[in-house]
């Protein structure tokens, strides 16, 4: 998950107007810019990113409610995230990678609406400190702790590790297959999917 984050990431500021797709942070400072005039252009899709982030999150805290008094579902959000991400896919192929304005706005509202959906998602499944997106408050809780406890928090550098690399994969894929570039998190997303369905049926096999 955190890999294909780091994916859509790329891919989104690459090809789709340069603000990211679930750095919220960063899309609020260039909102501020296009505010002051700077650049409104790319203040406009750094608000629309920022906007769709919200709708996704709030789909994904729906999808894990539990419904009329039965358990929560707390992995449906994936389902919702890879439908969110291949329908992106098919699109970007559809135009042959190459959108309209108005088209890469509505692609990179769904991409950021998928990340949103994939963060609250992941914490609703897996707890606050297992992010997949958004490192800046992980990284530094983990240099505090190197400082004051001593300890190091090697999962913290294996997420950020394999944010950078799927960033990597996504600028790679962009250069030397530009229309396979969006499949990438789409499949993993996919295939995080299966994985969560294939262990609950041996869970209830068992």
């Amino acid at each position: 998950m955190t890999f294909s984050a780091g994916a859509v990431n790329a891919w989104g500021f690459l090809s789709l107007g340069g603000v990211f797709t679930s750095v919220v942070t960063a899309n609020s400072a260039l909102i501020g810019i296009g505010l002051g005039g700077a650049d409104p252009t790319l203040g406009g899709l750094a608000a629309v990113a920022v906007l769709c982030y919200v709708l996704g999150a709030a789909g994904a805290g729906a999808a894990g409610h539990p419904r009329r008094g039965g358990r929560p579902h707390r992995t449906d959000f994936l389902l919702l995230e890879l439908l969110l991400l291949w329908a992106v896919v098919g699109w970007w192929l559809a135009v042959d990678g190459d959108p309209s304005g108005g088209e890469r706005t509505a692609m990179l509202g769904t991409v950021a609406a998928a990340m949103g959906c994939q963060n609250a998602g992941v914490r609703l499944a897996m707890g606050a400190q297992m992010p997949t997106a958004y490192l800046t408050g992980l990284l530094t809780g983990a240099v505090t702790d190197a400082v004051t406890a001593r300890r190091i928090q090697w999962r913290v550098l294996g997420t950020t590790t394999l944010l950078i690399l799927g960033a990597g994969a996504a600028s790679l894929l962009e250069r030397l297959l530009p229309g396979a570039a969006p499949l990438l998190p789409a499949l993993l997303v996919t295939a995080a999917w299966l994985t969560v369905h294939a262990r609950t049926g041996a869970r209830r096999a068992s």
